[in-house]
């Protein structure tokens, strides 16, 4: 039987054996299979810059930037907001919703983004306020507002300033063992665990240096949250008008208007998907909003226009180098001059896996916000390369 086989018959069958293989072997193999995904991202890539859709007589740079996003920092689906110094709202967006380019719906100007630690300004905007309403100053100790701290093994847990908190030098270390990230190192200690904070030593002098804490935030939640007398997701709905907006606190799971996000588990062990990776709700302060980019430009907008102290404010105890980028907290955002002759702008950006945001303000008050469905290569150094080229376009005029 097998001597009547034609040549033609036997590379038919064994082109089939290859591809029943090669099939067999991605299908049972999620690591290679996942591998194999990030490896098509040119192509995919080059589907999403090709379908940017922008609002009339927008600057032509937003859409440079989407490009920019979607070709070298992994992010296929994006949304870019402008409000100039005049309040007049541009917008550009690319990608698709979905997994697969051409076969989900593109993306809108609706299209909801997690925020991740863009979040943070609406915490550091509503601390503000109270300063502002005179319910508490930027000097306030925090136990005097957490009772819960009553017996700390760390003494100088007791002299926690607000404004230590707010610019992230109040002594937690994000990556020590209590440093209570959203990324499960250390103690679960905020929201619902407060009074672990008498059993942890802190890991630097308070004002002594600066480390980046979503700790920090998450108890500056609280303090809003009890000088209120309302849960904190409550209030700033209530304070930033939500309901008129597209902006709301996420949970562990996606929404129906949500894009997808370009993350893959790549290792032999890790997270699966950025929805059951954390603690939403219990981050909420920190990293737990979402929406579009144009209710974010335009609630920030406003957030900067507020009388002092605001968002944009900087701390006079704060000695940093404002010619680094990424370097100097303020109250809120970080703030960047490169030269003192040259303008200011601030950022105030956030990344999880599979997505990253930004939003910088400049002097005039001209505001852009980025949220894209990807991250870099290298989070650090390609974000900064994306703060100096918004750097450069708003301060050409």
């Amino acid at each position: 039987m097998f001597k009547q086989l034609s040549k033609r018959d036997v590379l038919v069958f064994m082109v089939l054996v290859l591809v029943t293989g090669i099939v067999g072997y991605y299908y049972a193999n999620n690591q290679a299979r996942n591998l194999l995904w990030q490896h098509t991202y040119p192509v995919r890539a080059e589907l999403s810059a090709r379908h940017i859709s922008c609002s009339e007589d927008s600057p032509t740079w937003l859409a440079d930037m989407l490009r920019h996003q979607t070709k070298k920092n992994n992010a296929p689906a994006n949304q870019i907001a402008y409000i100039e110094p005049s309040g007049t709202l541009h917008h550009c967006e690319n990608g698709y919703i979905g997994k697969y380019p051409l076969l989900s719906d593109s993306v809108t100007e609706q299209t909801r983004f997690r925020y991740a630690s863009v979040t943070k300004l609406w915490t550091a905007d509503e601390i503000l306020q109270l300063v502002k309403d005179d319910k508490l100053s930027l000097d306030t100790p925090l136990a005097d507002i957490i009772s819960e701290i009553d017996t700390p093994i760390d003494s100088r847990i007791n002299n926690i300033t607000i404004r230590q908190l707010l610019t992230h030098r109040a002594g937690f270390d994000r990556y020590s063992v209590f440093g209570q990230d959203m990324f499960n190192i250390g103690k679960d200690i905020c929201p619902n665990h407060i009074t672990g904070l008498n059993d942890i030593t802190l890991g630097f002098e308070p004002d002594s240096k600066t480390s980046y804490s979503n700790l920090g935030y998450c108890l500056l939640g609280e303090v809003i949250s009890r000088l209120n007398n309302r849960p904190y997701t409550d209030i700033i709905a209530q304070q930033y008008g939500f309901a008129d907006s597209t902006l709301q606190f996420i949970s562990n799971k996606p929404m129906v208007d949500e894009v997808s996000y370009n993350y893959v588990e790549s290792g032999l062990t890790g997270l699966s998907d950025i929805y059951s990776a954390f603690d939403y709700e219990g981050l909420a302060s920190a990293a737990g909003l979402s929406g579009n980019a144009i209710d974010l430009a335009q609630q920030v907008h406003r957030m900067a226009a507020k009388p002092t102290p605001n968002i944009l404010s900087i701390d006079s105890k704060s000695a940093c180098d404002i010619a680094q980028i990424a370097e100097c907290y303020g109250y809120a955002m970080v703030n960047y001059q490169p030269q003192p002759d040259l303008p200011m702008v601030h950022y105030r950006d956030g990344n999880l896996f599979g997505l990253s945001s930004l939003v910088a303000i400049d002097e005039q008050g001209g505001v852009v916000a980025l949220l894209s469905n990807g991250t870099a290569d290298n989070v650090k150094e390609d974000s900064n390369k994306v703060k100096i080229m918004i750097y450069e376009h708003l301060t050409k005029r």
